[in-house]
């Protein structure tokens, strides 16, 4: 499991089984120390037939929000 640093948070895409099916989401850690964490599906209303599909687009879509980070789009 890789975790991102994105500032306040640690990200990681995982996927989550729901009902015998997938969603890809993205997993918020906030740093010490505080001990939130929050979940967040990669696409609303999309679903995966297995826990490896779902979890390699998690993996992706957090890479894309790690990437866009770094290159600015927090900033205002």
């Amino acid at each position: 499991m890789t975790e991102f640093d994105i500032g306040e948070f640690f990200i990681r895409g995982e996927a989550r089984e729901v009902e015998g099916e997938f969603q890809a989401v993205i997993i918020m850690r906030a740093k010490p120390p505080l001990t939130a964490v929050t979940y967040h599906q990669v696409e609303k209303d999309r679903w995966f037939k297995t826990a490896d599909v779902a979890a390699v687009a998690a993996q992706e879509a957090a890479k894309n929000l790690k990437l866009a980070v770094d290159d600015g789009a927090l900033k205002a």
